[in-house]
């Protein structure tokens, strides 16, 4: 019997680094995009809440077709995401299970965690390639993408609830004093998102009043639910509309922005709408990504991560008129300073806030 291999087969392993880190990603993408599914059609819930199923229990709790959540949960289980209890048996009598350990990084919203958002995210970012290619040629920017059909990724929830109040803010000695004293202060949370960074303060300071503003309506709307579900739908209150447009001026005690000043066209505009809204003795809070005071090689994993972010989305939102800044996500401290000197701030602080994501910034009139 002929020992050779059969044509087409591989003998040798990869020999090249790169051809096996690209291989090795190819399998990670993949897991990113079957998360996406397990968390759109709460796949991941239905084991977490429901307990072990087979293929056709699964399809049933979550009105789906048993032969696509088959060969999901045969993905699942080979990647090491799932468990299953006999893997000799029947594929229809397979039964699979989430390790109790994964149910707060698939499921629990609440959870540091949490990292399902990730295949809603990357979804939503390979979805504009096409026209990316097409703006690296010719300069110009993209319009921000629908939510839908993916929808929105909340990833940045659970964060504030557990953090924003506690450490981050209460690190500012004298900003902290203010929050919790009375006349009640305002707060002034531009790009605020769905809203969760204006809920997190108004929960930690249950004097204060927040109003939040950014330009998505779809987004306004979401923070306004979350708001009535967190009651404080009294003293945190939202609008779709442009810093610029915010009244008040000279009225607020703390102006803040997180991970949005980089994503902005002409930040050292935004950055003077807001000094002009602070009350005397008000500051601005700026929270931007950590990355490297400078360019080197190599690069912590974080900065990696970011840059990637940055090539794939964040540039195009302030590319296609000469301008624009076009930061990017990696925006460094000395281009926060920069900013923030141009827009007529004196006093430009790095802030002594441990967190692995970002970096904080206050800025003094």
């Amino acid at each position: 019997m002929s020992t050779d291999p059969p044509t087409g087969v591989r003998t040798s392993q990869r020999t090249n680094p790169l051809s096996e880190r690209l291989f090795r990603s190819a399998i990670a993408a993949f897991d990113l995009f079957t998360v996406y599914l397990g968390s759109r059609l709460e796949l991941y819930r239905a084991l977490a809440e429901g307990g072990p199923a087979t293929s056709a229990e699964l399809a049933e709790r979550t009105a789906t077709n048993e032969r696509y959540v088959r060969e999901w949960l045969e993905q699942q289980a080979v990647s090491g995401i799932l468990s299953v209890d006999d893997p000799d048996a029947e594929a229809s009598a397979r039964r699979y299970r989430l390790p109790p350990e994964y149910a707060e990084v698939l499921v629990d919203e609440d959870s540091l965690n949490y990292e399902a958002h990730k295949g809603i995210d990357f979804a939503r970012a390979a979805r504009q390639l096409p026209e990316l290619v097409e703006a690296f040629r010719t300069g110009a920017g993209l319009p921000p993408l629908p939510w839908e059909p993916e929808g929105r990724a909340e990833d940045n929830r659970a964060r504030f609830r557990q953090l924003l109040g506690t450490p981050w803010l209460t690190s500012i000695r004298d900003v902290d004093a203010r929050l919790r004293s009375d006349p009640p202060a305002r707060v002034a949370d531009l790009g605020c998102g769905m809203g969760w960074s204006s809920i997190a303060m108004a929960l930690a300071y249950p004097k204060i009043s927040v109003v939040g503003v950014d330009l998505d309506e779809a987004a306004i709307t979401r923070a306004r639910e979350h708001a009535a579900e967190a009651g404080v739908e009294d003293r945190a209150t939202f609008h779709a509309l442009d810093a610029a447009e915010l009244t008040g001026a000279g009225h607020y005690d703390l102006v803040t922005v997180f991970e949005a000043l980089h994503d902005m066209a002409r930040p050292v505009q935004a950055l003077n709408v807001m000094r002009a809204l602070l009350a005397e003795g008000g500051s601005v809070v700026v929270a931007d990504e950590r990355v490297g005071e400078r360019f080197s090689i190599p690069a912590e994993v974080q900065e990696v991560y970011i840059y990637g972010w940055s090539v794939m989305g964040c540039l195009s939102s302030s590319m296609g008129d000469p301008s624009f800044a076009q930061t990017g996500a990696v925006m460094r401290p000395d281009t926060v300073r920069r900013y923030a000197l141009e827009a007529g701030f004196d006093r430009i602080e790095v802030l002594p806030v441990e967190d692995v994501q970002w970096r904080f910034y206050r800025l003094l009139p």
